[in-house]
């Protein structure tokens, strides 16, 4: 018998994508700065351009297909800068392409693949056409994760007791306070409006990340314990820290990455030190 609630397991995911590279360095505008083309490692003698329409992850390799298929069909891959498709091809063209697509082999995921312990595969699926001074590459990559789920504090699948054993930050907040930071937009919120994966500037030196920290104060959210997480019971403690919880106190988290709770007067949040460092 399976002793890891079903909550805490690995589900596979599927993550199709579109990009689009130039034989000619083209440089582009993010937020008002000059963003340098960047030669690509996987396909040397060619540079960035954009990404194509954004795509959802999806449960099944044929979704993933079908949502690469659609975008071949139809030639709708507007990134989020707005930036429509910077060659146009005849349907006759883009019929064959789908044909290729669906050609193309697809490798399995192996059996004993660890994502929490080895380095993420390659491309399940790649297919690239060059279309004059523009290359297009369809990939679909493995993407699997564990959902975020809310349970209850006494409840075996309670997230946080995947974290047992493990040296922590736990961070706390006023429910005052929180109420008060709901404006404020988040990284989700920035996902929603297509702007994902953001590299830190190369220009950042410590004193912008000085802020940061201090910024994170002025929400509110303090740091109140880092240490190893022992759970007896409902009793969470945290290095020296400890508190009581009520066994139906609502929990929302990720098993093995983060967990949040609250009492009457805070919510608090704990992860891992290292996604800290």
């Amino acid at each position: 018998m399976n002793s890891i609630p079903k909550e805490w397991q690995l589900e596979p995911h599927y993550e199709p994508g579109l990009l689009w590279l130039s034989r000619t360095p083209r440089s582009f505008k993010l937020l008002g700065k000059e963003i340098p083309a960047v030669e690509s490692k996987e396909y040397p003698g060619w540079y960035f351009l954009q990404r194509g329409d954004a795509m959802r992850i999806v449960d099944s390799l044929e979704e993933a297909l079908g949502e690469l298929k659609s975008r071949l069909k139809h030639w709708k891959m507007e990134d989020f800068l707005g930036r429509g498709v910077p060659i146009e091809v005849s349907g006759k063209a883009r019929k064959r392409m789908v044909v290729e697509l669906l050609n193309a082999p697809v490798a399995t995921p192996p059996l004993d693949h660890d994502p929490d312990r080895d380095e993420p595969l390659p491309p399940l699926l790649e297919c690239k056409w060059e279309l004059g001074e523009y290359m297009l590459v369809a990939l679909i990559e493995y993407t699997p994760f564990r959902p975020e789920f809310s349970t209850r504090f006494g409840q075996p699948n309670n997230p946080v007791r995947s974290l047992v054993g493990q040296v922590c930050t736990l961070s706390a907040i006023d429910l005052d306070d929180l109420e008060e930071d709901d404006d404020d937009l988040d990284e989700g919120d920035y996902e929603l409006l297509g702007i994902e994966d953001f590299e830190v500037d190369e220009e950042l030196d410590q004193g912008d990340l000085d802020q940061d920290d201090e910024g994170e104060d002025e929400d509110g959210w303090k740091e109140i314990a880092v240490g190893t997480v022992s759970l007896e019971g409902n009793r969470l403690t945290v290095g020296s820290w400890s508190h009581t919880f009520d066994e139906n106190t609502r929990v929302v988290g990720v098993a093995y990455e983060e967990a949040s709770f609250q009492d009457e007067k805070q919510m608090y949040h704990l992860s891992p030190r290292s996604n800290h460092d």
